[in-house]
């Protein structure tokens, strides 16, 4: 099986023409040289599809009508996902986003509302709010984003949305893996106030994501999370939930360069996270480290449950192109300790394991 992690697009009138006029088409081939060596199954956005709410997309020529695009989200399927989807001749359905930050539309944030929220808002009654935010009471900020969530999946009977976190479920090779899509970036704004600390999300997102893939008996459940694990205020809780739960790894984004962190040890099996690049933003960043990229995924479910390698991509300004990115690993692909993968926390194998950062390349 093969998953595609993108993240952090951040697509606005600034840098559409670039992407436009080179990197689409570097993405694209970069894809489909991929996907003739593997079939891709899955594409995932960790967050962040557009910048500041997508309203400057407003701005490009020939999107300028709100009659026909009533949400940015629309215009960044129009831009974005649809030439993907038609090169590799991929399944709208195998394509997958979260929310990010820059995902929200801060001009339905009323800040004496958001003030009294923050100050009342805790861990021990987050579980209630989120029950009753079925109509966006409190997040009309993410509301676009949900909405056009909604309708991209719409009459799938293996995608399960909800206003907070959704889930969906893929059956390779007649074993089922769940996806929980969570919500982290409801809460989020650029303005801070004096009583802020870190992001408060609602963990139960993630257990309420868990008894949804029960249905569909999965054998390996992956989450998809914008932000990382130490930026949220539930940290305790969400360390719990990834240890206890069979959780076999997250992916994430928001920091715009890669990382693979094992965060948890203890008497359970470990859970892990792989952060990806930003995968547009700025396209001649000059930092190398922040150079846009993405990663491969690709895990054999056959055996135990293990991930065979991860394939570091990023891509080259000056020639148009993506390479491996040595700047991660050695070699820009990565096949766990002694090239013998990485095993996963699943039902797809019995024995415990132990992972330690130290052992993968660098």
């Amino acid at each position: 099986m093969r998953i595609v992690h993108l993240s952090d697009i951040h697509l606005s009138k600034s840098n559409f023409d670039e992407f436009k006029n080179t990197y689409c088409e570097a993405l694209i081939r970069d894809l489909i040289s991929f996907d003739k060596e593997k079939k891709i199954d899955i594409i995932v956005i960790t967050g962040d599809l557009v910048d500041r709410g997508g309203h400057s997309l407003y701005s490009i020529d020939g999107f300028e009508d709100k009659s026909i695009y009533s949400n940015p989200y629309s215009i960044f399927e129009k831009i974005f996902i649809n030439p993907i989807i038609s090169a590799l001749g991929f399944s709208k359905e195998n394509f997958l986003f979260v929310p990010g930050n820059h995902d929200i539309d801060e001009s339905e944030i009323l800040l004496k509302e958001e003030y009294d929220l923050t100050k009342t808002l805790s861990i021990d009654n987050i579980d209630d709010h989120l029950k009753r935010n079925v109509n966006f009471k409190h997040s009309k900020r993410i509301k676009k984003f949900k909405e056009f969530e909604e309708e991209f999946h719409r009459g799938q009977s293996n995608y399960k949305y909800s206003s907070n976190q959704s889930v969906f479920c893929y059956n390779f090779e007649n074993v089922n893996i769940g996806f929980i899509l969570i919500n982290d970036s409801w809460r989020c704004r650029s303005q801070k106030l004096d009583c802020d600390d870190k992001l408060m999300f609602g963990v139960n997102q993630f257990f309420n994501g868990l008894t949804t893939l029960r249905e569909y008996d999965t054998k390996l459940n992956i989450a998809l999370i914008h932000h990382p694990i130490d930026d949220l205020t539930e940290i305790r809780e969400v360390q719990r939930c990834l240890n206890v739960s069979n959780i076999g790894f997250y992916l994430y984004g928001h920091y715009h360069s890669s990382d693979f962190k094992k965060h948890y040890q203890g008497s359970f099996d470990n859970c892990f996270g792989i952060r990806g690049r930003a995968s547009l933003n700025k396209i001649n960043e000059a930092n190398s480290s922040y150079q846009p990229g993405y990663q491969i995924i690709d895990l054999d479910l056959q055996h135990k449950g293990k991930i065979t390698g991860i394939h570091y991509r990023k891509y080259k300004y000056e020639f148009n192109y993506f390479v491996f990115d040595t700047d991660v690993c050695q070699t820009g692909i990565d096949k766990g300790p002694s090239d013998k993968g990485i095993e996963l926390k699943s039902e797809l194998q019995a024995k415990k394991y132990s992972l330690d950062k130290s052992q993968f390349k660098s």
